[in-house]
């Protein structure tokens, strides 16, 4: 990895979201190139293939196209969307250590060997990046990566639980946090280090430590050679480069989750505004694509639909622009964290058509028609609206 550039090394502060509170340790070239950096963050290249946007060159963030993930429900590792904080780290697998540690009373240290000689289950979810669908708010300006739609994924991942190894471990009574270290750095050690926590609740549920995806080894950029899998969150809890997980009594007090993805409101309290955790319920068209021509009569429709932990139980499809609704046929699948996928035969005569989807979840969460703002640019799961054109 070639050391960063100035603008790059901005470029690379400004996607992971670290604001100016935090850069006030930073050279002064570093915040007066801080704008600047920002200013780039919208710009998109396909990459080979065109089954990739190249979103930031450094680190890597590359957004999936749609049509990319129209062709199967399990998201290739080749056309899964990338998103770090930091470069991706050089990681030995041969010496590469998991520790388990902070309040726990039989503290772990094992290597990639141990972990697989336990026994292993493989489990199938999605993955998307709390930030997908960011450059699709109505925001003046807002720092990160301008993800439209395709910052999501699915996946078969394969490895052990991680309530295996805190049953090995014995967490204390008082602990009921777990803090997820990786490996992956900013280039200044005066960045602070990427760090998630989830309830130790959580970790003895579904949480999954993977060294597979869809059934080969796991890419480096995906988190070689061990990534936390939380289904149900939105990515960022599903560390990669896993190294540490510590049990402790309170959250993590990094600024990742003190003051970074929180749903802030326009001139909210970060440290007030409520955190960033479980998937919202959300549906995507990727068959037709925006501006395509179909002919008129007999249009498929298709796509995925995805949610929390409630799952999906409903998605609907509207040609007329929303004035009316009908349910769409739903894929069944006993993976309860995967995305279902749907269809739907519509009848659409000559002209234009706006095709809109949108989806329920089993608590009866229903997609807004517009997601409410955040300053982060989180969440959006507004209605995906796809304008074609009918024709012979």
């Amino acid at each position: 990895m070639h050391a960063p550039s100035r603008r790059e090394f901005l470029a690379l502060l400004a996607r992971a979201g670290v604001g100016a509170a935090a850069l006030s340790s930073i050279p002064p070239w570093a915040r007066r190139a801080l704008a600047a950096a920002r200013a780039g963050a919208g710009t998109a290249r396909p990459l080979a293939g065109a089954a990739l946007i190249e979103r930031n060159a450094y680190p890597e963030h590359w957004e999936t196209t749609l049509a990319a993930l129209d062709q199967a429900w399990l998201t290739p590792p080749g056309h899964f969307f990338v998103r770090s904080h930091f470069p991706a780290p050089t990681v030995d697998p041969a010496t590469w250590q998991l520790e388990l540690s902070g309040l726990v009373r039989e503290p772990l240290t094992l290597s990639l060997a141990d972990l697989r000689a336990m026994p292993t289950t493989s489990i199938t979810s999605v993955l998307e990046c709390a930030g997908n669908g960011r450059g699709l708010f109505h925001l003046a300006n807002t720092s990160g990566t301008q993800w439209e739609r395709g910052a999501v994924g699915n996946a078969t991942w394969t490895g052990v639980r991680l309530a295996d190894l805190l049953r090995r471990a014995k967490p204390a009574a008082e602990a009921q946090h777990l803090w997820f270290e990786g490996a992956d750095a900013a280039p200044l050690e005066t960045v602070p280090r990427f760090v998630r926590s989830i309830p130790v609740s959580k970790g003895m549920n579904d949480v999954l430590l993977a060294w597979q995806m869809n059934g080969a080894p796991l890419p480096h950029l995906h988190g070689a050679p061990l990534r936390a899998i939380v289904p149900g969150w939105f990515g960022m809890a599903s560390t990669k480069w896993l190294t540490r997980i510590r049990a402790e009594v309170a959250p993590s007090e990094n600024h990742f989750m003190v003051k970074g993805y929180r749903y802030v409101a326009p001139g909210g309290d970060p440290t007030a505004s409520p955190p960033v955790e479980e998937l919202r319920v959300k549906s995507l068209i990727t068959h037709p694509v925006e501006g395509a021509r179909v002919p008129a009569g007999i249009v498929i429709v298709r796509g995925f639909a995805w949610a929390g932990p409630a799952g999906v139980s409903k998605v609907e499809i509207s040609a007329d622009d929303g004035a009316s609704w009908r349910d769409a046929e739903l894929s069944r699948t006993s993976a309860a964290a995967a995305w279902r996928a749907f269809s739907a035969r519509l009848t659409l005569p000559r002209g234009s058509a706006a095709l809109m989807v949108r989806a329920t979840d089993g608590t009866g969460n229903v997609q807004p028609l517009e997601a409410a703002i955040n300053t982060g640019g989180y969440g959006n799961n507004s209605i995906h609206q796809v304008n074609v054109h009918v024709g012979a």
